[in-house]
């Protein structure tokens, strides 16, 4: 589903507590899809999840930037009703050592021939969605996650849901415990 032809992204990782991420980052798209009568919710499936090891900006960015082109294939589809809806999932595969937040949506679907090509830069680098889907595809590689993509175009069942899956790297006792040593050598 990709072509390989990442950029390299510089990341500033620190432990972070992923529910109150996506809370702080999401609430301002919360309330304006409120205004539309399209309901967001954020779920945490796993009530222990402890921090994780990413960069907190781009990760908010990246997330925000799903859920903002949800919310306008969403609106897309039931433009004069409004309604609509979209979940952020977040939970962790602990078999896979992977952190993952999801986007799903009610909107219209993707189809097969577009989903095929959504992540070539030769297809898509000057559509604005397109250059932000390859850009969070980005972010995520730079975490040494990946992207999955699944939707569905039909009339009675439809809808996207972009999964972002992370590398897992809850903190440590030691990175917790430890003060930082700083080593000055000298040569005489």
């Amino acid at each position: 589903m990709s072509d390989h032809s990442t950029h390299v992204i510089p990341l500033r990782r620190e432990h972070v507590d992923v529910a109150e991420l996506l809370a702080s980052s999401l609430s301002a798209l919360v309330v304006q899809a409120q205004e539309r009568g399209i309901e967001v919710r954020i779920s945490v499936l796993d009530a222990r999840l402890p921090p994780a090891l990413l960069d907190p900006d781009k990760t908010a960015w990246a997330v925000a930037t799903l859920v903002g082109s949800a919310l306008r294939y969403v609106n897309a589809a039931t433009p004069d009703s409004g309604g609509g809806s979209v979940l952020v999932q977040v939970g962790q595969d602990e078999g896979r050592g992977e952190l993952w937040i999801s986007v799903h949506d009610d909107g219209p679907g993707i189809p097969d021939d577009t989903l095929a090509t959504m992540f070539r830069r030769a297809n898509r680098a000057f559509h604005a969605t397109g250059l932000a889907l390859l850009l969070v595809r980005d972010v995520v590689s730079a975490h040494g996650g990946h992207l999955d993509v699944q939707s569905r175009v039909g009339a009675e069942e439809h809808g996207t849901c972009v999964t972002l899956r992370l590398p897992f790297i809850p903190p440590t006792k030691a990175s917790v415990d430890e003060e930082p040593t700083i080593r000055v050598c000298t040569s005489d």
